[in-house]
C-alpha cells in the first residue's frame, strides 16, 4: 500500500513538472514569435527612414538651389533700368542749366519771354567732343530750307526734309526730351533740350517714341516721320534753337555729306531771326577744318545689294527736280553720272540709285 502510494506521487510530480516544461517552451516560443514580429516592424521603419530623409535633402537642396536662382534673377532686374531712363534730379540734372536755369516747361517752344535782345553777340558754343555725340537726324534732301515763304508769305523757322511715313527719326545730340506731345501746327513733337546749349526740334511725326524728361543720346530713334499737324505730305520738320530762338540747321548740319559742319560754333547773332527778302542772295555757310562725321558703320556681309537703278529724261526734268524725285542730293545724282555735265539732255538714261 505504501509503494503504491508512494508510485502515485512520483507520477503526478512528474506530471506536474511535464506541464511547466510544456507552459514554458510554448511561453518561450511566443515570445519568440513576437519578438521576430516587433523586430521585423522595427526594420521596415527603419528600412523608410533613409529614403524619406534621402527624398527630404533632395527637395530642399532644389529648394535652396531654386531660391539661389530667383534671387540673382530678382537682383539682376532690379540693377538692369527698366524702360526709358529718365530723369531722376530735374533741379540738379536739367541740361544748360546757364542758359535756361530751372525752366524746362512743355507749354512753348518758344518761350515768349525771352526775346533777341537777351542774346549775345556772338556765342561760342561746343557741339560735341566727339563722333559718338552727334548722329544726323534724317538723311535724305531737304524740300523746303530755312528762310522766308514766298507761298505762304510768312518765315519758316527750320528745314522739311524728304522721308516716308514710318521711317525712324534719329536725336542729333545727346540731350533730355522738354517736349513729346501732339502740339498746334507742328503735329506730334519732340524737342530735347542738348547739353551743348541747343535745342533741336522734330515736328509732323507719326508716332512719338519718347517722353517728357527721358534722358535720349545722339541716335536714339525719338519718333518716326509722318504728317501730322499743318501739312502737306510726309516729311520733317527740323529746326535748330538757341535760348528759344530758332537759326538756320544748315549752320551746322551739312546736308550734302550728312555731317556736322564743326565742332565749335561761333553762333552769330545775325544768325538769328528771319526778315522778307528784297534779293536773292546764296547764303555761304561757315564751317571750320573740323567737320565731324558719325560712327562709320560696316555694312553686313549678307546684307542684299542695292539695286541699280536709270532714269529716262523727260523735257522739263531738271537735276534738283530728278533727285527731289528720287530722294537724293543733287551732288549724289551728278556723282552716279559724271559723263554729264551742264543740263540734263531728253532721251537720256541717267542712274539714280
Amino acid at each position: 500500500m505504501k509503494i503504491r502510494t508512494s508510485t502515485l506521487l512520483v507520477a503526478t510530480l512528474l506530471m506536474v513538472l511535464a506541464i511547466g516544461t510544456t507552459d514554458n517552451t510554448y511561453a518561450q516560443k511566443k515570445n519568440t514569435k513576437n519578438k521576430k514580429k516587433t523586430e521585423q516592424k522595427d526594420k521596415a521603419k527603419t528600412d523608410n527612414i533613409p529614403d524619406s530623409i534621402a527624398t527630404a535633402k533632395k527637395d530642399s537642396a532644389e529648394a535652396v538651389f531654386e531660391n539661389d536662382v530667383i534671387d540673382k534673377v530678382v537682383r539682376e532686374e532690379a540693377q538692369a533700368p527698366k524702360g526709358p531712363v529718365m530723369l531722376t534730379d530735374p533741379k540738379r540734372n536739367l541740361p544748360s542749366k546757364m542758359w535756361y536755369g530751372v525752366h524746362f516747361s512743355d507749354a512753348y517752344v518758344k518761350k515768349p519771354s525771352v526775346t533777341l535782345d537777351s542774346i549775345p553777340d556772338e556765342i561760342k558754343i561746343t557741339l560735341v567732343k566727339d563722333y559718338s555725340e552727334f548722329c544726323f537726324p534724317m538723311k535724305n534732301v531737304i524740300t523746303s530750307p530755312y528762310g522766308w515763304r514766298e507761298r505762304w508769305d510768312r518765315p519758316h523757322r527750320g528745314v522739311d526734309i524728304a522721308l516716308n511715313t514710318g521711317d525712324p527719326v534719329k536725336c542729333a545730340f545727346n540731350g533730355v526730351v522738354r517736349i513729346a506731345k501732339s502740339f498746334g501746327g507742328y503735329g506730334n513733337l519732340v524737342v530735347v533740350r542738348h547739353y551743348n546749349g541747343l535745342e533741336t526740334v522734330y515736328g509732323h511725326l507719326s508716332r512719338i517714341n519718347v517722353k517728357q524728361m527721358q534722358v535720349v543720346k545722339a541716335g536714339d530713334v525719338i519718333g518716326y516721320g509722318g504728317s501730322t499737324g499743318h501739312s502737306t505730305g510726309p516729311h520733317l520738320h527740323f529746326e535748330v534753337r538757341f535760348q528759344y530762338e530758332p537759326f538756320d540747321p544748315e549752320w551746322i548740319l551739312d546736308f550734302k555729306n550728312y555731317s556736322l559742319r564743326t565742332r565749335v560754333l561761333y553762333l552769330n547773332k545775325t544768325y538769328f531771326g528771319i526778315s522778307k527778302p528784297r534779293n536773292k542772295k546764296d547764303i555761304a555757310y561757315k564751317a571750320d577744318k573740323s567737320i565731324v562725321k558719325e560712327r562709320p558703320i560696316t555694312p553686313a556681309t549678307n546684307a542684299p545689294k542695292k539695286k541699280t537703278e536709270y532714269y529716262t529724261v523727260k523735257r522739263g526734268d531738271t537735276w534738283e527736280k530728278v533727285a527731289k524725285k528720287y530722294k537724293v542730293s543733287e551732288t549724289q545724282l551728278k556723282s552716279m553720272n559724271p559723263s554729264i555735265t551742264g543740263k540734263l539732255p531728253v532721251g537720256e538714261d541717267i542712274r539714280v540709285h
